[in-house]
Parts: C-alpha cells; sequence; structure tokens
C-alpha cells in the first residue's frame, strides 16, 4: 500500500475508533499498531499470549531487535553471520525475507 493509501485507511480507522466503535486489526506492523491501536493482544501459533496497551508491551517485551543487511557476495554474508554470533551469541535466527 503507497504512503497516500496508508494515511487514508488510518485516518479512516482512526475516526471510526474515535466515535465508539470497536474495530479489529491484524498487523505484523508495530508502527500501525501504534497509530491505530489501544489495545493489543499477541498470537503465537493461533493462542492469545498477552492483552494489553502498546506502550505495556514494548516495555514488557521490547527488547527484540530486527537487523536487515544486503551483502554483495556469499563470502561476506559469512563473515558478517560469523561476527554477529560472536558478537551476540544469543541471536536466534539468520535467514532471508
Amino acid at each position: 500500500m503507497d504512503p497516500v493509501v496508508r494515511r487514508l485507511l488510518w485516518n479512516t480507522v482512526t475516526q471510526a475508533r474515535e466515535s465508539g466503535k470497536v474495530i479489529v486489526i491484524t498487523s505484523h506492523s508495530m508502527e500501525e499498531c501504534d497509530a491505530l491501536c489501544t489495545r493489543l493482544a499477541i498470537m503465537v501459533k493461533g493462542r492469545f499470549m498477552c492483552l494489553g496497551s502498546p506502550q505495556h508491551l514494548k516495555s514488557k517485551f521490547g527488547n527484540v531487535y530486527i537487523l536487515k543487511v544486503k551483502v554483495k557476495t556469499e563470502d561476506k554474508l559469512q563473515d558478517f553471520k560469523f561476527y554477529i554470533t560472536r558478537t551476540f551469541p544469543d541471536v536466534r535466527h539468520f535467514g532471508a525475507s
């Protein structure tokens, strides 16, 4: 969705919410949730794991970071993966997205 249409949709949802309507949204975007939601539920494998305000959930679970990197050659990628796993031993996943 382009930025103009996204803003139009966000404004429409916000107006509906402010008029007292309940709106259920599914999203992977925390930016979208921050802009539109007063309460969030996080689901894992189809089960609700937590419920709260965006600020509450960010303060409780906000210690997760996502790093996206583009490299030109496979050998540079392997060097980078080695550096990251050595520097951040708790890293959980490497993969293309």
